[in-house]
């Protein structure tokens, strides 16, 4: 690209040839970084496009009066909003839907399994995801672009390019600041985009393409797992009917079962309809069940390395994400030795601004799995670990158990404070269906092997984006090509 000179990083100054100056002046647009990320894709070895030029299609969805929430659905053609749109494929979490006549009618903003999809507008700006092979259409909403991309490229690639360092960069580089942040159409157009050859593309492609695979098996088995608990709970859920309001004035209640809660609302909840059912069918209370619940503890600073500390941003009621941690000085790790994470350990959270949301997040810290190594860590004051005694309850399964709804609603009752708060005495008291030991394992093993699924879609997707930035760093080993049979896509 060349036709520019740096004459300070920080703070960045640079001049520009006439010829750079091409869009728009302003100190985001030309800031070094910017510059300096186009400059090395533009002279990268590779033939570069402007995006529209691979494209077949480019769409935004709809606006303002052209779709309102309440035009939502129970079923129908799916909806895809910015937050289905995180992680690299267009994930089905909180999807809702819109009628085919409405999907019909916006058709402008109607794509199918393949397409590109970018948010354009709000802090979520240069999230890029792939609707996956299994879709056959769907409608995107206002904040984000739909793009097709030409037969003669592979769209996987393509998308990794695009959530790459480099990538992002162009699109950050073109964000207009206000109120909601965004970027227009031209901006998105014109990211330059390196082309290799066929095969190279097919390579970085097929991992993201196994990702997909992976992730889809994950799902595979977590429905196998909430299937078995449908069929394996049902006279507990059968036995109420939760629309009913429980609002009772009063109600009776034997010695045995006020334990040392005195409290009218706490026993005219469902919570509490849920545990004597379950303790009808011979539920047993965590307290008969631990080695130990407490709270993990928090440094008045972390620090820039050292031992992982986990935090509520760590966990995701479907396995530990490590990729946003802070750390804690080897010090204080050892200074809190009950609080290191151990094998088995079971986690929720005590505190949240609104009720809701403590026992909506339940994890467990499993080690062993071939493939995974989990780093050395405790846990943070704003996490209560549950430490099960693997004599009388598999870990996992007791994490699972504490992920339905009928515990959820037994927690909720317990929660406390004009800040929502729960104890780790309060867990003791969750009552919970405890079925044959081989039952809990066979569960436990596939929940293993949806974390093995989970991670190695998670390996291969950065190993995707790290393909990309080597190819335009020049540090891409061509001998890998002959070697990826265990990434290629199984379709």
């Amino acid at each position: 690209m060349s036709g520019f000179s740096v004459m300070s990083k920080e703070p960045s100054i640079i001049w520009a040839a006439d010829r750079l100056i091409n869009k728009r002046i302003d100190s985001n647009y030309y800031h070094i970084k910017y510059i300096e990320y186009l400059d090395t894709i533009v002279n990268c070895g590779l033939d570069c496009k402007p995006f529209e030029d691979i494209c077949k299609r480019m769409n935004s969805g709809p606006f303002g009066s052209a779709l309102l929430a309440s035009a939502y659905v129970e079923k129908g053609v799916p909806f895809i909003r910015p937050l289905n749109c995180k992680n690299f494929i267009v994930e089905d979490n909180e999807l809702v839907f819109i009628s085919n006549e409405d999907s019909i009618r916006l058709k402008s903003s109607r794509f199918n399994s393949g397409a590109l999809i970018i948010t354009k507008i709000g802090n979520g700006i240069g999230d890029v995801a792939i609707i996956p092979r299994k879709n056959d259409k769907c409608n995107i909403s206002g904040n984000l672009m739909g793009v097709e991309i030409k037969n003669s490229y592979d769209n996987y690639f393509v998308l990794s390019f695009l959530k790459s360092k480099y990538g992002q960069n162009q699109i950050w580089q073109g964000m207009m600041n206000s109120a909601k942040p965004k970027i227009d159409m031209d901006t998105i157009r014109s990211i330059q985009i390196p082309i290799p050859s066929a095969e190279i593309q097919k390579y970085i492609g097929d991992k993201v393409r196994r990702a997909e695979e992976l992730r889809e098996e994950a799902k595979r088995l977590e429905n196998e797992i909430n299937t078995f608990f449908n069929e394996k709970f049902s006279d507990i859920y059968n036995s109420i009917d939760e629309s009913k309001v429980y609002h009772s004035k009063f109600t009776w209640k034997s010695a045995e079962n006020i334990r040392d809660v005195f409290n009218a609302e706490y026993f005219t909840l469902i919570g509490d309809k849920y545990e004597q059912v379950i303790r009808e069918q011979k539920g047993v209370y965590l307290d008969d069940l631990l080695k130990d619940c407490f709270m993990g503890k928090s440094p008045s600073q972390y620090a820039d390395k050292g031992p992982k500390i986990l935090k509520v941003k760590n966990l995701t009621n479907g396995g530990l994400d490590w990729s946003d941690s802070d750390h804690v000085d080897k010090e204080f790790y050892v200074k809190n030795k009950r609080c290191h994470l151990q094998h088995g350990d079971v986690f929720i959270i005590p505190a949240a601004h609104l009720a809701k949301y403590i026992g909506e997040k339940v994890d467990v810290y499993i080690q062993g799995i071939e493939g995974i190594k989990y780093p050395d860590a405790m846990a943070s004051g704003k996490i209560i670990v549950i430490r099960p005694n693997f004599d009388k309850v598999n870990p996992i399964y007791l994490c699972l158990v504490m992920r339905e709804k009928f515990v959820y609603h037994q927690i909720q009752r317990q929660v406390s404070g004009i800040t929502a708060s729960y104890y780790p005495k309060d867990v003791r008291q969750l009552c919970i269906p405890l079925i044959e030991r081989e039952k809990q394992d066979m569960v436990a093993d596939k929940y293993i092997e949806i974390i093995k699924c989970k991670e190695q879609a998670k390996q291969l997707i950065q190993e995707a984006k790290q393909d990309v930035e080597d190819l335009i760093e020049g540090d891409f080993e061509m001998s890998e090509l002959n070697n990826n049979s265990s990434t290629e896509s199984r379709c």
